[in-house]
């Protein structure tokens, strides 16, 4: 701990002066990435108490305060708005040293909009309070949307915008090809549409037994009535239903909307198991690992307020295995957020303690295989802390390619791994924009430099940086990294070498003259691999959308006045540009006016027509 005062010594003197307030601190290294962000009533208390002598004398302490350079704060009025802070901080900086859920995008959930005069189903994953009805979350997307293709076979109900809807002066394809019924034209009556919603919602509460009652015996009376289409109908609906339900959960408790977490612990390895039951009945378990030092209760206060604090359904009730510190302020927030009481509780007994045990089975079940996978990362990081002569695992690896078709349309890609996942939200495009014709060192540097510049600004830079080629490309990414007092940054640059009977891979790093031997087959080797050719792919992605974007231009994009409206517009009227081009003012007045023909007129007429 004295280290830290040591490097700065006015650090001490600047935890000293924190206001005794509700806020969030931020601890930073001496490169001026974010460590730790964590939260207090009172900020100088809290601070304080890591530099004191009664600190607890965790290896997490200790660590942090070896490497802590600075320290900033941020006031909030209350524990809840200090709480909130916290949580979108951790979310943007993603600290070294906090609980970073991995994937912290909300589960997906079907929403059935009430609110609207003719309602729709649809798959969505914010939620609203509301007179809309929510069902889920889910924990696969994949098999909602299965689900709903199912339902739309037999219950078609509208899917279309609400803009779209209220233009409509006849039937869309929708219709024609059975998926729809055509409210927008009254082509049914709005009881015989509710009806279809109202069966919909029972089907989605889980009530397939009482729903299959009441279209088994509108079947019959059809059949009786040789209404047989509409029996056929019926017949498909009940089909449907099947399907549904056929991998529903066998167990059921008596018991309403709960979510339930339990958390195990072995060594700095955390798992927690997340069960979400909705009208009694099980739709989703999954898991979620971490490697900390924090204390068990840390990390499953942490884990709940990043879990809660999207826009996801919040149940009347949570259940946790273990309690923690900010137990009482989670609930009282999650509770405003509701607009009703939820509450999070500790059960000892009846359906609601089967619920914990049932997570605590599943997380041991998934502990050992989640642990396993970490730790062959963590082997393979340190592996290639090695191979690399790097200052540290490369927890964090940005790759970067470029793109471009003869010169034009260059772009750059950057994508980012983080213990050896893919981190989406963390992609980045580039649209080169001061380099002309192919020169891909050039646009490489051009890269390298908004990413790093933006960097060293927020703190936010990777543990190696790894570019796709050879001595050039590594050379261009050096000399930007000097240039932007980035010479310390680890680098590397990964080339194929093509031979006669296979292709094999290079590394190359600053200060050596042959590339690294690494075999091709190895853990490494595939993982830098990998790596680049995400960043590849990404980068061709993006090229291939302007390409298209370029290909569907008008060719009246660039004239003041005329926007998107009005180039439809015209292009409805003569159909093509040369046509546009040969038409009188008078005709052009008719569409867009006579000011704005005319300007359209004297732009054209400077622009060199195309040889036929």
């Amino acid at each position: 701990m004295a280290s830290a005062t040591k490097r700065k010594p006015g650090l001490k003197d600047k935890v000293s002066r924190l206001p005794a307030s509700p806020g969030v601190y931020i601890m930073k290294d001496s490169r001026n990435r974010i460590l730790y962000i964590g939260k207090a009533v009172n900020l100088r208390s809290r601070v304080r108490s890591y530099f004191g002598k009664s600190n607890d004398g965790r290896l997490f302490i200790r660590l942090l305060m070896e490497r802590i350079d600075d320290l900033d704060c941020i006031l909030t009025e209350t524990e809840d708005e200090a709480l909130i802070l916290e949580n979108n901080l951790i979310k943007k900086h993603r600290p070294l040293y906090n609980v970073r859920l991995k994937d912290d995008k909300t589960y997906v959930s079907i929403k059935v909009t009430l609110s609207e005069e003719w309602p729709r189903v649809m798959v969505t994953r914010r939620y609203k309070a509301g007179e809309d009805l929510y069902f889920g979350p889910y924990g696969s997307s994949t098999a909602v949307r299965e689900m709903l293709r199912v339902i739309k076979t037999v219950f078609p109900l509208r899917t279309c915008t609400n803009g779209f809807f209220r233009n409509r002066t006849r039937a869309c394809l929708e219709y024609e090809i059975g998926r729809c019924t055509a409210p927008c034209v009254d082509l049914i009556s709005k009881e015989d549409y509710m009806e279809d919603v109202s069966q919909v919602v029972m089907l989605l509460k889980g009530k397939s037994r009482e729903l299959e009652r009441i279209i088994e015996k509108r079947m019959k009376a059809a059949s009786e009535n040789r209404l047989y289409e509409l029996a056929a109908r019926y017949r498909d609906q009940l089909a449907a239903i099947g399907k549904v339900f056929e991998t529903q959960k066998v167990e059921e408790f008596r018991l309403g909307d709960i979510d339930a977490f339990s958390i195990i612990r072995e060594g700095n390895f955390v798992a927690i198991q997340e069960v979400l039951v909705r009208e009694g009945k099980i739709i989703s378990s999954r898991t979620h690992s971490f490697r900390t030092e924090l204390r068990r209760a840390e990390v499953l206060s942490s884990f709940l307020t990043q879990c809660y604090l999207t826009d996801r359904y919040i149940p009347p009730e949570v259940l946790c295995d273990s309690d923690f510190r900010d137990r009482e302020l989670l609930e009282s927030w999650l509770s405003e957020k509701r607009g009703r009481r939820s509450r999070i509780t500790l059960p000892q007994r009846g359906d609601k303690a089967a619920i914990i045990r049932l997570a605590n089975r599943n997380a041991h079940n998934s502990f050992r295989i989640e642990r396993d996978e970490q730790e062959r990362m963590e082997t393979l990081l340190e592996s290639l802390e090695k191979h690399l002569e790097l200052p540290g695992a490369p927890r964090r690896i940005e790759s970067y390619d470029i793109s471009n078709f003869q010169g034009s349309l260059a772009v750059g890609s950057m994508v980012s791994f983080e213990d050896g996942k893919p981190v989406r939200d963390r992609y980045r495009k580039y649209r080169i924009q001061t380099v002309v014709g192919a020169d891909d060192f050039r646009c490489m540097k051009e890269v390298l430099k908004r990413r790093l510049e933006r960097g060293i600004k927020d703190g936010d830079l990777p543990d190696l940086v790894l570019v796709d080629g050879g001595k050039g490309q590594l050379s261009s990414a050096l000399k930007v990294l000097k240039e932007i007092g980035l010479s310390s940054l680890p680098v590397a640059a990964l080339a194929k070498e093509r031979r006669r009977k296979q292709t094999t891979e290079r590394i190359f790093l600053p200060g050596r003259k042959n590339p690294i031997a690494l075999a091709q087959d190895t853990p490494e080797s595939l993982y830098l691999q990998r790596i680049r050719d995400e960043a590849h792919r990404f980068a061709i992605r993006y090229h291939r959308e302007l390409r298209r974007r370029d290909a569907m231009k008008t060719g009246l994009e660039d004239i003041p006045g005329i926007g998107k409206k009005r180039q439809q517009a015209l292009l409805d009227r003569f159909r093509t540009l040369e046509k546009i081009r040969d038409a009188s003012t008078e005709e052009l007045s008719e569409v867009i006016g006579d000011k704005l023909a005319l300007d359209l007129q004297s732009a054209l007429k400077q622009r060199p027509t195309r040889k036929k």
